[in-house]
């Protein structure tokens, strides 16, 4: 039997159909990979980035400085004004009202002598014969504290509690020790200066003498007018108020 070689040899249809169809296959499977690759890559480009959004990445854009309005501070309030100035301190304390200064006034006991502020003055029977000087120290001196030149009166500004006029602890008034520097006591209307003088204690301070008479406060006249010390005895001896006109004691009550 003679070769036919002209003739090829029969392939069921359904088998090139089969491979064809697997390559159709493939390519489209193919070419939805790469679509999804596409957009994938798509995708990533279009996100938005901290570095885009000026998070300090290499490619951020610095950002524009906030302008704050004059006189205000970044991070604060806005700034006061100018201050006020403050007010200049006095150079020198000014002595209490009254201190050193000797008037006479007219009351029921007759006319006596009073501080520059109207409170009442005393004499102590114990100083008598003296020549002027103190014989009330102490617990006597914080019970009836020293008149003296520079020294304030029981209540008022300065004066320490208990009704000593700043007395310290040995009984002595406030101010500089001695008084004020070249200080001396003043006579007002009704009072003779030549009756006027000073006595040193023993702490140095100048209380005033009137006719020889060391002048005191009460501790107990609370008020300019009292005269609750009239009369007492303490201290070994009796209180009274003194005379502007003699400059002796009044004994009545």
């Amino acid at each position: 039997m003679t070769a036919n070689h002209g003739v090829r040899p029969y392939v069921p249809a359904y088998v090139i159909g089969g491979k064809e169809r697997t390559m159709r296959n493939g390519v489209i499977a193919a070419g939805v990979l790469a679509l999804g690759l596409l957009g994938s890559a798509c995708g990533e480009g279009s996100k938005t980035t901290p570095e885009s959004q000026g998070g300090g990445g290499p490619y951020a854009q610095p950002s524009s400085p906030q302008v704050s309005p004059p006189g205000v501070s970044p991070t604060g309030p806005a700034s006061p004004g100018p201050s006020a100035p403050a007010s200049a301190a006095p150079s020198e304390s000014m002595p209490a009202a009254g201190a050193g200064v000797l008037n006479a006034k007219k009351t029921s006991l007759g006319t006596i002598l009073v501080d520059g502020t109207g409170r009442t003055l005393y004499a102590f029977e114990k100083d008598k014969g003296q020549g002027g000087k103190s014989a009330c120290e102490g617990a006597c001196a914080k019970e009836w504290p020293p008149f003296a030149v520079g020294g304030a009166a029981p209540g008022s500004p300065g004066a320490s509690p208990g009704g000593s006029p700043g007395a310290s602890p040995g009984g002595s008034p406030g101010g500089s020790p001695g008084g004020s520097p070249g200080a001396s006591p003043s006579a007002g209307p009704g009072v003779k200066s030549s009756m006027l003088s000073t006595t040193t204690r023993s702490d140095g301070t100048k209380q005033i003498v009137y006719n020889g008479w060391p002048l005191y406060y009460y501790a107990k006249d609370t008020s300019p007018g009292d005269m609750k010390g009239q009369g007492v005895t303490s201290f070994g001896a009796p209180w009274y108020v003194v005379g502007a006109d003699t400059g002796a004691p009044i004994t009545k009550h």
